[in-house]
């Protein structure tokens, strides 16, 4: 079977395009609209798809029959149509595993920012405001303080670890996929969403977007959190509502924010995130560090090569697929 992958020219790094080269035939895609990829996919009978922001849609996998498998050059799988992929007999992979340590390190660097006031900090010494922001404006201490973390996978999981290890916080977690011993043996204590949210001086959230956590944060939950506290999100946009963070804030009833992702993306420059003094900003690129996205681009290029060789992979996201009458990838391997 001669196989042939295709992505969008940048996805994924010169390692894993090189990879996959070495493999197979590589054709790219000029951008990720949903008919340009139809298009480069369908002419190229291409058996498989590397996506990392862009959308992969239903249209795109009933429009494709050569198409069976979607890789994620990541770990969010939101943008790709997981029920309409299974329902087309699609495997689709990811790297939980590859950006985990990035991510949380750019997370607690947002807390810590946040808590010291490093950016209006650094704008009023360039504004020549040193002595009246030293006097008026002072940062907070980490040490001993209390992290509430929602969702304790991978990385959640090893922002507890940093929190405890640098500062000795008390790490409490929410996360209905583990259990309370499952969390302590993170060093995490098993609370509920609302309990953690009262308890906490910060809340860190690194939930997936799913229909469960989407706007989890909204004007309820922000209001339930300590006064005084500060709110990390370096998971998705989506889990949150700007406007009632933005409220939160106004009012004082929150200390500050640290924001890696928005909604929508990119963010618009008139979007009062953008000149909020409460608020340090990051583009979207707490898992983008230079190691990560070439563990990522290798990673995700030997997955593909490997599931269209047959061979046993990691990172399956839709494991009901393998039994499937329809499932493409069998079919095509058993001609």
């Amino acid at each position: 079977m001669t196989k042939c992958v295709a992505l969008i020219d940048p996805t994924i790094l010169p390692v894993g395009v090189e990879y996959l080269k070495s493999r197979a035939r590589v054709t790219l895609a000029s951008d990720g609209n949903e008919k340009t990829l139809i298009q480069t996919i369908q002419e190229a009978q291409a058996q498989a798809l590397i996506v990392r922001v862009e959308d992969a849609t239903r249209t795109i996998f009933e429009q494709c029959p050569s198409l069976c498998v979607v890789g994620m050059h990541g770990v969010g799988t939101d943008t790709i149509d997981i029920e309409a992929a299974t329902d087309q007999g699609i495997l689709v992979l990811h790297t939980p595993w590859v950006n985990y340590k990035s991510t949380s390190e750019h997370a607690l660097a947002l807390l810590m920012s946040v808590a010291k006031k490093i950016m209006p900090g650094h704008q009023a010494v360039k504004d020549g405001k040193f002595v009246y922001y030293r006097n008026n404006h002072l940062p907070t201490e980490l040490e001993g303080k209390t992290v509430f973390i929602i969702g304790v996978g991978r990385i959640g999981g090893e922002m507890a670890r940093k929190c405890k290890a640098a500062f000795n916080m008390r790490v409490l977690g929410h996360d209905p996929a583990y259990t309370a011993d499952e969390l302590a043996k993170k060093g995490v204590e098993k609370v509920s969403l609302e309990d953690g949210l009262r308890q906490a001086d910060f809340v860190s959230i690194h939930t997936p977007l799913n229909p469960t956590t989407r706007r989890i944060m909204n004007e309820h939950t922000f209001s339930l959190m300590k006064k005084g506290a500060t709110f990390i999100n370096a998971s998705r946009g989506g889990t949150m509502d700007q406007s009632a963070l933005l409220a939160a804030l106004d009012s004082g009833h929150l200390f500050g924010a640290g924001l890696d992702v928005f909604n929508p993306e990119p963010v618009p420059l008139n979007d009062p995130v953008t000149t909020h003094e409460k608020i340090v900003l990051s583009p979207h690129f707490a898992g983008d560090t230079n190691e990560a996205r070439s563990r990522c681009s290798e990673t995700i290029a030997k997955s593909i090569i490997d599931a269209l060789d047959g061979l046993s992979v990691e990172g399956v996201v839709n494991p009901e697929v393998l039994t499937r009458a329809n499932y493409r990838l069998g079919h095509l391997l058993a001609a």
